[in-house]
C-alpha cells in the first residue's frame, strides 16, 4: 500500500487514476493468491484500454477476478469503504465511490465515467446492481452505467462463473443475507476457488442510442452467451 501511495505523489489527477488501476492489479493478484482464487480466462484479453467493462455480479471476489486480468477503475458502492481490509484495498484503485442513496448524483457519476473512458482508463461496472448466486441467468440491467458514454464507446462484456472444486464445497458467490465477515471467513478456509471468466466480443454504442436501449442490447448479448456457457462450467 505504501509503494502505491508514493508512486502517485506529485502526479496529475488522471495520472493518479491510471496508476491506481495499475496498483489495483498488483494487489488483486496478490489477494487472489492468498485466498486461493484461480481465474481461468476464456476469450481474448484486449490490448487497448479505455473500455467499459461490463459483468454479471456474484460478490466481492468479482473485483479480484477483474482486477487481476485488466488494469481497471472500479465504481463500487460507498459502503465498501468501511469493509474490513477490503475497503482499504479497493481505495488503492482510485475508485468512483457510488452513493446509491442519492439518485440525484447519477449525472455526476455519468460524467466521471465518461471522462475516465476518454482518458483511456478502463472502467468496470456491474449493471445488475446487486449480486446473485450466478446459477439462474442475469438479473435485469440498470441503465445508469450506460449514460453519457463517449461517442462509439467500446463496451467489453464479461461473464463470471464460480464453480466448486473437489476441495471446495462452499460457494464463492456472496449473495442474500449472509454477513460479509462470515462469508470471507469461509472463503479464507477454502483451498481453492475457481472462477471462469468469459470475455465476449466488444459491443460499440451507436450514435443517438438511448442508455436504456444500449443496456437492453448488452444484456441480450450477454444472456445469449451465458446460456451457451452455463452448462460447460
Amino acid at each position: 500500500m505504501i509503494p502505491a501511495a508514493l508512486s502517485r505523489l506529485g502526479k496529475s489527477y488522471w495520472r493518479k487514476v491510471a496508476l491506481g488501476a495499475f496498483w489495483a492489479g498488483v494487489w488483486a493478484r496478490g489477494a487472489a493468491a492468498i485466498t486461493g482464487v484461480k481465474v481461468v480466462v476464456h476469450g481474448k484479453i484486449p490490448e487497448s484500454s479505455g473500455k467499459l467493462v461490463v459483468s454479471n455480479h456474484l460478490g466481492y471476489l468479482d473485483v479480484l477476478a477483474h482486477a487481476s486480468v485488466f488494469k481497471i477503475r472500479f465504481a463500487p458502492k460507498e459502503e465498501i469503504k468501511n469493509w474490513f481490509l477490503f475497503g482499504i484495498l479497493v481505495s488503492l484503485g482510485s475508485p468512483v465511490w457510488i452513493d446509491r442513496k442519492s439518485p440525484r448524483k447519477s449525472r455526476e457519476y455519468a460524467e466521471i465515467f465518461r471522462e475516465t473512458l476518454e482518458h483511456e482508463i478502463a472502467l468496470l461496472v456491474y449493471p445488475e446492481g446487486t449480486s446473485s448466486d450466478g446459477r439462474h441467468g442475469l438479473l435485469p440491467f440498470k441503465s445508469t452505467p450506460f449514460a453519457a458514454l463517449p461517442e462509439k464507446c467500446e463496451i467489453l462484456p464479461t461473464l463470471l462463473f464460480y464453480r466448486e472444486t473437489p476441495e471446495n464445497s462452499a460457494p464463492g458467490a456472496w449473495f442474500g443475507d449472509v454477513g460479509f465477515l462470515r462469508h470471507i471467513w469461509g472463503v479464507l478456509g477454502l483451498k481453492k476457488i475457481l472462477i471462469n471468466m468469459v470475455i465476449m466480443p466488444e459491443i460499440l454504442s451507436l450514435p443517438g442510442e438511448q442508455r436504456k436501449e444500449l443496456a437492453f442490447r448488452v444484456h441480450a448479448a450477454m444472456t445469449k452467451e451465458y446460456e451457451k456457457y452455463e452448462k460447460l462450467f
